[in-house]
C-alpha cells in the first residue's frame, strides 16, 4: 500500500469503528437464540454465519457446533467420555470448523488421536460451507501428510505426553484440498447424501 492509500484506509476504519463495534456488540447479544433462529427458518442459514463471523472463534465454534448437533438430529456427547463431540447412528464424532479466516485456509485445532471417534471438518465462509466426514484412521493418515503439530506445550513436553492435541492447516486450493474434496466431502452422511453448499 501506498501512503496515500494508508491514510485512506486509517480514515475509513476510524471514521466506521463506532458503528462496527454496535454491530458486533448486538451480534454477541444475540449469540445464544441464533441457532433457534436458523432451524426455525426465521433466518436462513448463510445469515447465520454471516452474524457469527463476527464473534470472536472462540465464541463461534461452540455455536457452530450446536447448531451442526441439532441440525443433524445428534446426541451431544459429554466431554468425560472422550469420544469426541456428539453420536449418531451408533457412532462417536469430533466435529471441527474453521471458517472467516483471511489466509485461504482451513486450520484445524485440538485433534485427539486417542478418542476412538470419526470426524467432521467444516470449511466455512460467505461464499460456501464445505463439510468433510474422515474416519479416525482416515484423520490419522492426514495428519501425518498434513504435518501436524503439537496444539499446546513446548516441543520437550508435547514428546513426553502421549495425549497431546494437535493441529494442522489444509490449505484451499491446493493438492490437498482437491483430495479432501474427492475423499472425504461427497460421502452418505448420516444416511442421506452430503452436499456443498456453495453460496
Amino acid at each position: 500500500m501506498n501512503r496515500i492509500e494508508i491514510q485512506k484506509a486509517v480514515r475509513f476504519v476510524l471514521d466506521n469503528v463506532d458503528n462496527n463495534r454496535r454491530v458486533s456488540a448486538s451480534a454477541y447479544k444475540v449469540k445464544e437464540y441464533l441457532v433457534e433462529l436458523t432451524l426455525n427458518n426465521e433466518i436462513a442459514e448463510h445469515e447465520f454465519y454471516k452474524i457469527t463471523s463476527l464473534l470472536s472463534p472462540q465464541s463461534r465454534s461452540p455455536i457452530w457446533e450446536k447448531y451442526f448437533i441439532q441440525k443433524h438430529k445428534c446426541k451431544k456427547v459429554s466431554a468425560r467420555e472422550n469420544k469426541g463431540d456428539f453420536e449418531k447412528n451408533g457412532l462417536f464424532y469430533e466435529y471441527k470448523a474453521s471458517g472467516y479466516n483471511r489466509n485461504n485456509s482451513v486450520n484445524i485445532v485440538q485433534i485427539r488421536l486417542w478418542q476412538q471417534c470419526n470426524y467432521i471438518v467444516q470449511s466455512i465462509s460467505d461464499k460456501s460451507i464445505f463439510t468433510f466426514k474422515l474416519t479416525h484412521q482416515e484423520m490419522k493418515k492426514e495428519v501425518e501428510r498434513l504435518r501436524a503439530t503439537s496444539a499446546h506445550g513446548t516441543k520437550k513436553i508435547s514428546s513426553e505426553n502421549k495425549h497431546r492435541e494437535l493441529r494442522m492447516t489444509l490449505w484451499c486450493r491446493s493438492e490437498d484440498w482437491s483430495r479432501w474434496i474427492s475423499r472425504y466431502s461427497n460421502r452418505e452422511f448420516f444416511g442421506s447424501k452430503n452436499q456443498e453448499r456453495k453460496c
